[in-house]
């Protein structure tokens, strides 16, 4: 994709509210955005954009939000949810 497209694209995002799950997640666990990584999951696997796993902090987080992605709870998680 060429830088400007990119940029286009981003900017759009940001102007629209599009929320990331990492966004989503370091919101809902005082983590910042940066040190938020999605863990692949099963959920991932299955596309799910309402469910997911994330680590942030050594800790491992499972985290949910409602469709317009509007409310988000992660509460930490044990390895076998995220499996």
């Amino acid at each position: 994709m060429k830088p400007r497209i990119l940029i286009l694209v981003v900017l759009v995002c940001v102007l629209s509210g599009c929320k990331t799950q990492s966004a989503m997640t370091a919101g809902a666990t005082n983590c910042r955005t940066i040190s938020v990584d999605i863990v692949k999951s099963r959920y991932s696997r299955e596309g799910s954009t309402t469910v997911w796993c994330a680590k942030c902090k050594n800790k491992l987080y499972h985290c949910v939000s409602n469709p317009d992605h509007s409310r988000v709870e992660c509460k930490e998680a044990g390895p076998d949810i995220c499996e």
